[in-house]
């Protein structure tokens, strides 16, 4: 079973600014959602003999969340660059907005799978390959401490989706989602 966690809030969120791999750091609904998240994940998991392993990626926002997670339930962080953000290039630090302004509109980009197409970026190709390669290896139980377009990646290859149907699922910072068997199932931290 893995235990999938988008970081807590972050200043460049409440922007709508790309942030890739940029970094900005956790407003305080994003350390709450992130103590909440531990609180709810400690419940659920209960007293283990030995902490549970959490695949965390090494961008700032993921490991103070996991920091934050931490407090309530013990865990053996594992740092892994196969689950940082996508890459957007150019584009990283921008909204919407100004990409679409200093970039120009391109009609024939889907709206789907739009933010590859940043100069510089990095294609969905190359994202999914590297997030399957930890996919396949990846222990468990185990939670994982990761960022949207991420999380939309393992739960799509958790359940089988199509590329389309996979970079379409919600994402959310005030919960966590089960992933078992090839289902999914979203757990709202209270």
């Amino acid at each position: 079973m893995l235990y999938l966690v988008r970081h807590g809030q972050t200043l460049w969120n409440t922007e709508a600014r790309f942030q890739g791999q940029y970094d900005s750091p956790l407003t305080e609904l994003g350390r709450d959602q992130a103590l909440r998240i531990g609180r709810a994940l400690a419940a659920e998991i209960g007293q283990r003999a030995e902490p549970i392993r959490a695949y965390v990626s090494p961008l700032g926002r993921t490991r103070a969340t996991a920091e934050l997670i931490g407090r309530a339930l013990p865990m053996s962080i594992v740092e892994e660059p196969k689950l940082m953000e996508v890459h957007f290039g150019d584009w990283e630090g921008l909204t919407r907005d100004d990409i679409l302004s200093r970039f120009g509109k391109d009609q024939s980009i889907r709206p789907f799978d739009w933010q590859f197409q940043a100069p510089g970026g990095e294609a969905l190709d190359v994202v999914l390959a590297r997030v399957s390669a930890w996919y396949d290896e990846a222990e468990t139980p185990a939670v994982v401490i990761t960022h949207g377009i991420i999380s939309r990646l393992v739960r799509g290859l958790h359940a089988g989706l199509s590329h389309e149907d996979m970079l379409t699922l919600p994402v959310s910072q005030d919960g966590y989602f089960r992933l078992d068997g090839g289902r999914l199932e979203f757990v709202p931290a209270p």
